[in-house]
């Protein structure tokens, strides 16, 4: 069976597939866990090995939230890179390169089904289209990728 899930953030994404490597921890429990909304609360709580945080979720008890923390803590970083401003630098938006954005809808394209041999042949021609956003990338990329 395949099963879909759909995140509003990429935060929440990256949160859901760390808790996935934790023991103990399923689809179910980690969906659970990000239902709170918090993301950051979560991160906060592992880093701080605040266990009572944590027990509050469905199916997360005592020994769960400990393994929580053992196999997290101090690996969230990739999640919400602003929690430790002393590891990384945030990227501005304003800062954001052409490329980054292309990079970016190369990625969607691939998630989309795309292969990298159809995405290397509309790839030039994307980059001869700088300034644009990911979404104008995607959009475009879909026009070539049609067209071919």
């Amino acid at each position: 069976m395949i099963s879909l899930y759909g995140f509003l953030t990429m935060e929440e994404k990256l949160l859901f597939m760390k808790l996935l490597n934790v023991t103990g921890i399923g689809p179910k429990g980690a969906l659970a866990i990000l239902g709170s909304g918090d993301v950051s609360g979560v991160i906060h709580a592992i880093e701080e090995e605040n266990e009572a945080f944590l027990v509050k979720f469905p199916g997360v008890g005592k020994k769960t939230a400990r393994q929580m923390i053992l196999d997290l803590k101090g690996k969230l970083q990739d999640v919400v890179p602003d929690f430790f401003p002393n590891l990384f630098q945030p990227e501005k938006e304003d800062t954001l390169s052409s490329d980054h954005f292309l990079n970016e809808a190369i990625l969607a394209l691939k998630a989309l089904g795309y292969s990298d041999r159809e995405l290397k042949k509309v790839e030039p021609k994307l980059r001869n289209e700088p300034g644009k956003t990911s979404d104008e990338y995607i959009k475009r990329g879909l026009q070539l990728l049609l067209n071919t």
